[in-house]
């Protein structure tokens, strides 16, 4: 699919506005959702999105807490300023600030309803072939590689060395004592 060049973007140009003192966001944020409707986020200030690259560069910012949308390359997007997390208050406290969100999703997705027939059907054709021959003769794989690592004393002595072991239920811990030099000097 040939890419195009984007369109100027609605809405009035603004300049980056000053963070809110009430700001404790610093780091940009990306949040990938496969889940529920399939989009992606990013947040972060006008700098860290543009310097990320997912704003197309002729984009005129919106103004206060209004959205601005456009559809790309079979894709929806969704920019406007977000509520920083750990800010409380009104949203006039953050609707001027410097904290975005830039949404994406595929506008033929988005129905909740669609989403859930096709996960629906995605898990039905994979309990299908979980239980077809092939599916069978790969869950035996699997256990057997499994069972052959718990029985390998080589794996488990490596694998012991480096991944901390879960305390086996026993007697509780004695308690912590001083040590007698330590108990005179704190009398």
């Amino acid at each position: 699919m040939a890419q195009s060049a984007p369109a100027p973007l609605r809405a009035a140009s603004a300049p980056p506005a000053a963070t809110p003192t009430t700001t404790p966001e610093s780091e940009l944020k990306v949040y990938i959702s496969t889940r529920s409707f399939g989009f992606w986020e990013y947040e972060g200030t006008r700098a860290q999105l543009e310097a990320e690259g997912v704003i197309p560069p002729s984009t005129e910012w919106p103004q206060g807490k209004q959205p601005l949308f456009w559809n790309q390359g079979g894709l929806r997007f969704w920019l406007q300023r977000a509520r920083p997390e750990g800010t409380k208050g009104p949203m006039s406290v953050w609707a001027s600030g410097d904290w975005w969100r830039l949404r994406c999703d595929s506008p033929n997705e988005f129905h909740c309803a669609d989403w859930r027939i096709k996960q629906k059907a995605r898990e039905l054709a994979q309990a299908i072939y979980d239980q077809s021959p092939q599916g069978q003769r790969e869950w035996h794989e699997r256990f057997n590689r499994h069972w052959a690592a718990q029985k390998d004393a080589a794996f488990q002595a490596f694998k012991n060395a480096f991944i901390p072991q879960p305390k086996k239920p026993g007697r509780p811990a004695k308690p912590r004592t001083t040590p007698t030099s330590l108990q005179g000097a704190q009398q």
